[in-house]
């Protein structure tokens, strides 16, 4: 009953004093008496009608009834206190009591029983919303459209688009928020469903969205489309069902994007709601001023409707021709709304933001009319032409990287660092220089599964899975651009060109001590060592025959001819020498002979003691696919990889089988597993130019082999259709432009310490180890070893020979003995 009076005050606009008339008694339902609370100062000097007595009761007592008991609970209160009409949402018992009693009941939400004759509905049906999303779609051309709802009226606003074909329609619905606590951890729950809902969408690159959610969900919707840029048009449109004008405060946070929202209202754009009813403009007041100008154009359509007589109240309320809050109050046959319009409100970014609040303009206007509909855009208010603002100014992003050198690195000390600190690299320091271009700050996460971004059985992993699900704004890494990944994300131009190249542990020379014989064949060796024998044999024979006709004895013997034939050949001094002119003929010879032998030696033996020349057993890529000792592999799930399994040529193609079906252990899971068994040996391992240079420029034991193949860009990930990709591929442009990539690349690469293995020239020498010379000290020894035995040899045959003789000179002579013992007898 207090509620019914505080409602009296809602009408004081309507009346003018002095005027007398019968009592029109209203019934109202329990659950507005917060709208009448909240009216209680009235509208004023709205209309002129001669009304003096108008008295409003509560319907009914209790909440919590049946159907049934409430229908009677209505109809007793309606015969009891003479009711004329009711005003209230929609309810079951209150309509069928009104029936009953043949009394208007003027509904303010939707009628849900078409056999209703006493049921007027005074809120507009939502298929004529749904009609007017529908239009504004196909004439904004629309292609693609993204819904999002809470509640049963998403599902006819997806009926209604999809009878239009040509229409690709996604949609999701979000858990009803109606029906949960609103608690801090119900709030992160759906939070983190729009952002799923969000994503999904991302993924299906739809960039037009329609809203059809509570005022909360449409909060979260906004502020994690904000955090993944996709509010900033173009390419992204938004479009937002809000009968009451309830969404306007929401909009506010967005008005340094130049976003492109399009709200559909029963309330007019501007509308004075506000100061008829004296309402604030705080959130609660926002949410119920649908419910305020509903009960205003009600009360108003009553006071009209029964200046005439009450007894045809019905029929003058379905035959007005008044206009409220809402527009045109006109009805049809059946009590629904007629020839009204729904309002387009637009709303995008300031251009003096800070200073000024979101710029809003009426964009349009939807019109009804019988059984026809008309949409009429208003391209005289569009909104102003503005600068548009980098969508990620001022923001903390996050940016997903992977280990890779010189890329991103871990520092040394990263264990007592803390953030972005505590990694380096090439990766890291361009991400800076964009950071500091844009002016945005970034946070630096590995990606959790050690991948690049492959698809596999239909889902996308590693990088290009983080981007797809929302959890990077970018990635900064040595991610190829391929035809898939190009597909599933967006990628900036690219700020470095690899190829792919093969790296390998350089061949270890092997050690001899006798590498001083290297320098000449064993041909040449055993040709040097007969012409030795030869020349030494023929030069005592000419000796000897040239002595014999001169008839004195030869200079040289057999032994002092092959003595002197050595000395020449080491270029030593002998006591004899030849002194027939044959004998020096041929000496003569043999010592040209022993120069070019000596000078080529020497030469040689230069060359292979102090230059070092590797002998690979892989010259080129193609060396791999032709021999089986040497296994080779990459990263699984990698560009590389990608490229192996979907080439056509020869070789490649034999290689990739090779790979995954004959020997599958040869891929890796990572580059540092690769790299670990390209140390351990005989493996080969394919991969990028810049990673695989950078490793031969800190580790002189691998090298890189080519010809280089696939070349590929490495470019800035982000997520499809990011609002923010032209920007950073224009700051990408500029780096390069400016030499500035070029330094960092000067910077992490540099230029290689390592002696190059395929090269053999003078510049690259080392000094002498002892193993390279061993074999000489060897031979010294073993001269020394050798001549020491002669002599032991040669000195104890000169003591046996001593040692006959002495034996012969002490022994008795049996002979003479005997002699004289016979000539005695």
């Amino acid at each position: 009953m207090a509620g019914g009076v505080v409602l009296a005050h809602l009408v004081m606009g309507f009346i003018v004093h002095g005027a007398s008339a019968d009592i029109l008694n209203i019934g109202v339902l329990p659950s507005w008496r917060e709208v009448v609370a909240n009216s209680s100062r009235g509208v004023t000097n709205v209309i002129n009608y001669n009304i003096t007595n108008l008295r409003f009761y509560d319907i009914y007592g209790k909440e919590d009834q049946s159907t049934y008991t409430r229908m009677v609970d209505v109809h007793r209160k309606i015969q009891h206190l003479s009711i004329d009409a009711i005003i209230g949402p929609y309810d079951n018992g209150v309509a069928l009591a009104a029936e009953e009693r043949k009394i208007p009941y003027l509904a303010t939400s939707p009628v849900t029983k078409d056999t209703l004759k006493y049921t007027v509905q005074l809120i507009p049906e939502l298929e004529d919303f749904c009609q007017a999303l529908l239009e504004f779609a196909q004439k904004q051309s629309w292609k693609k459209i993204s819904v999002f709802y809470d509640d049963d009226k998403g599902l006819a606003v997806l009926e209604r688009l999809m009878t239009n074909h040509s229409l690709s329609v996604k949609a999701w619905r979000l858990p009803d928020q109606g029906k949960r606590n609103k608690t801090r951890d119900t709030h992160l729950i759906m939070r983190n469903k729009a952002r799923e809902a969000l994503v999904q969408m991302r993924k299906v690159l739809v960039e037009h969205s329609i809203v059809i959610c509570g005022k909360l969900y449409t909060e979260f919707l906004l502020g994690e489309a904000r955090n993944l840029a996709m509010l900033s048009t173009p390419p992204y449109e938004w479009g937002f069902y809000d009968p009451g004008d309830a969404l306007g405060s929401l909009f506010e946070p967005y008005r340094d994007i130049a976003v492109n929202f399009t709200v559909f209202s029963l309330v007019p754009y501007n509308s004075t709601i506000n100061d008829i009813t004296h309402l604030n403009s705080n959130s609660h007041n926002n949410k119920r001023k649908l419910e305020y100008a509903l009960a205003h154009d009600a009360v108003q359509l009553l006071i009209a409707s029964s200046i005439q007589t009450k007894d045809t109240l019905l029929q003058n309320i379905k035959s007005n021709q008044e206009f409220g809050l809402t527009g045109n109050l006109q009805l049809d046959a059946q009590g629904k709304r007629s020839n009204f319009s729904v309002h387009l409100t637009g709303y995008t970014g300031n251009e003096s933001y800070p200073v000024s609040g979101i710029y809003s303009y009426p964009h349009g206007e939807w019109m009804k009319r019988s059984s026809h509909s008309y949409l009429l855009l208003n391209t005289s208010q569009a909104p102003p032409k503005r600068r548009r603002i980098f969508p990620l100014k001022g923001r903390t992003v996050k940016v997903v990287m992977i280990l890779e050198q010189p890329f991103t690195m871990f520092k040394r000390d990263y264990l007592m660092r803390r953030g972005n600190d505590r990694f380096e690299g090439f990766a890291v320091d361009l991400l800076a220089r964009v950071a500091e271009a844009k002016s945005f700050n970034f946070e630096i996460y590995l990606v959790p599964d050690g991948n690049f971004g492959t698809k596999k059985d239909g889902e996308w992993n590693g990088i290009i899975k983080e981007l797809l699900d929302g959890e990077a704004t970018m990635s900064v890494a040595p991610l190829s651009i391929n035809s898939g990944r190009e597909e599933a994300v967006d990628f900036t131009k690219p700020f470095m060109t690899r190829y792919i190249t093969v790296i390998l542990k350089i061949p270890q020379r092997k050690v001899s001590y006798f590498e001083f014989l290297n320098p000449l064949s064993l041909t040449v060796w055993g040709c040097t060592l007969a012409a030795f024998v030869v020349v030494s044999f023929v030069l005592y024979m000419l000796e000897r025959i040239g002595s014999t006709k001169q008839r004195t004895n030869p200079q040289i013997s057999v032994r002092e001819s092959f003595w002197f034939i050595f000395g020449s050949l080491l270029q030593g001094n002998t006591d004899a020498c030849p002194i027939t002119i044959p004998g020096r003929i041929l000496t003569s010879s043999w010592w040209f002979f022993a120069l070019i032998l000596i000078s080529s030696y020497t030469a040689n033996l230069a060359a292979f003691l102090t230059v070092k020349k590797i002998n690979t057993p892989i010259k080129s890529v193609t060396d791999l696919a032709q021999q089986t000792k040497i296994k080779y592999g990459t990263v699984k799930n990698s560009g590389v990889m990608s490229f192996f399994a979907n080439t056509n040529i020869e070789h490649f193609s034999k290689m990739w089988a090779q790979m995954s079906e004959i020997e599958p252990d040869s891929m890796v899971d990572n580059t540092t597993e690769g790299y670990g068994k390209v140390t351990d040996g005989n493996y080969a391992f394919f991969w990028d130019t810049t990673v695989n240079k950078y490793k031969t420029t800190t580790d002189c034991d691998v090298m890189e082999i080519g010809p280089p193949f696939d070349p590929k860009g490495f470019g800035i990930g982000v997520p499809p259709g990011a609002t923010y990709l032209d920007e950073l591929s224009m700051t990408i442009l500029k780096l390069s432009d400016s030499g500035i990539l070029h330094e960092l690349e000067n910077k992490w690469w540099g230029s290689r310490s390592c002696p190059d293995p395929a090269k053999s020239s003078s510049d690259e020498t080392s000094e002498l180890q002892i193993e390279n010379v061993a074999g000489v000290f060897f031979i010294l020894v073993g001269g020394i070893v050798i001549a020491g035995l002669a002599c032991l040899a040669e000195y104890s045959a000169n003591l046996l020979l001593k040692a006959n003789k002495t034996n012969r000179k002490d022994k008795p002579d049996f002979t003479t003995n005997n002699k004289e013992k016979s000539s005695f007898l």
